[in-house]
């Protein structure tokens, strides 16, 4: 069969994706910086009322809005709910795409979408250089002309587990021309442990802002496909006019909200991966391994120019970790910090391969 493509949708890379998803048994699975506990039980009572309500089209939309909204002390119409943090990834492109040359600049490496959702739109992606594994603002805003439409900024940054501070993102908003959308995806944002992690939620109504918060990590929700931007209520309507109708289904939509209300189990999941975090520490140090310290639930290592064998090892061993070739990242792995036997399990066996 033959259909006429457009040559640009050919040069469009595959998402890098993980050698393995989903869960079957006996494999630890740290490649895809996944919560390693399963939802609250309260998300998991909430899908099961649910169960019963899937012959219906989800109504609920707009309680986890106002739930959303009350948590960080904004108004529902600031609010943007998707199926996934990377549906709103992908609305920002289609509100924002006009004229006939549009630029998004990225910081690099970064999340692997950023670049292709770019590429599908039609947008020429320009690539801003981490400095010392950072998001370097100013390297950002350097790369920012007339022609570009939206920045894309991770923090924590994807793969480096690295931020950038409170401070440097003010003076970047302040200096930045304000046709220019800027979309801060801290999908790992609850993890972070930092005291200079930027109030990005404070910056909504002052500048042209959206920041996007998933329910895929932390909240142990990656299976449901739930995420949420909150930004100033005219940026908010221009997206959600782009965005389908029901995009989001009633079971991942009660279990957000059943999650966001169970602090206490949030607070729980965070203790783990502290606990996890500082013990991957103290063993990577005790073998001599490189690592970039990190503020999210994954570790960035490096392990030199063997890493992608030794990943293939770790595979042999039912032990999922990322290869960041995908990345320009060679000689690292990236881990993700699992329940603590499955931390154990992981240190035991890349000390017998090293």
């Amino acid at each position: 069969m033959k259909l006429s493509v457009q040559e640009y949708i050919k040069k469009i890379p595959y998402y890098p994706k993980a050698a393995m998803y989903g869960s079957e048994d006996g494999w630890v699975r740290l490649s895809s910086n996944e919560n390693p506990y399963p939802p609250s039980p309260e998300a998991i009572s909430r899908m099961m009322d649910e169960l019963f309500c899937v012959n219906r089209y989800p109504g609920n939309e707009s309680e986890l809005k106002d739930a959303i909204s009350k948590h960080y002390g904004k108004e529902p119409e600031n609010v943007l709910i998707g199926n996934g943090s990377n549906e709103i990834i992908e609305l920002s492109l289609k509100a924002m795409k006009h004229g006939t040359k549009n630029k998004v600049v990225i910081s690099e490496p970064s999340f692997a979408f950023y670049e292709i959702a770019s590429k599908i739109y039609g947008y020429e992606t320009v690539k801003a250089p981490l400095v010392k594994m950072k998001v370097d603002l100013g390297v950002v805003r350097d790369c920012i002309d007339d022609h570009t439409r939206v920045v894309f900024l991770n923090n924590p940054n994807n793969p480096t587990g690295t931020i950038f501070n409170g401070e440097k993102f003010t003076d970047f908003l302040k200096n930045l021309p304000t046709d220019v959308l800027v979309v801060v995806d801290e999908a790992y944002g609850e993890f972070v442990e930092s005291r200079a992690f930027p109030d990005s939620f404070s910056c909504i109504n002052d500048y042209p802002v959206i920041i996007l918060r998933t329910f895929s990590k932390a909240y142990g929700l990656a299976g449901l496909r739930i995420g949420y931007g909150v930004g100033e209520r005219s940026v908010i309507s221009f997206l959600d006019r782009t965005k389908q109708p029901f995009s989001v289904n009633v079971m991942a939509i009660s279990a957000a909200k059943a999650a966001l209300m169970d602090q206490k189990y949030l607070k729980k999941v965070l203790n783990n991966n502290r606990k996890g975090k500082k013990f991957l520490y103290k063993a990577l140090k005790a073998l001599s391994v490189e690592f970039i310290p990190t503020e999210a639930n994954y570790i960035l290592v490096k392990i030199g120019s063997t890493a992608e064998s030794v990943a293939k090892r770790l595979y042999e061993e039912k032990i999922l970790v990322r290869w960041m070739g995908s990345y320009n990242l060679d000689e690292y792995i990236r881990v993700g910090i699992g329940t603590m036997d499955e931390n154990i399990v992981f240190v035991e066996v890349l000390k017998r391969i090293l």
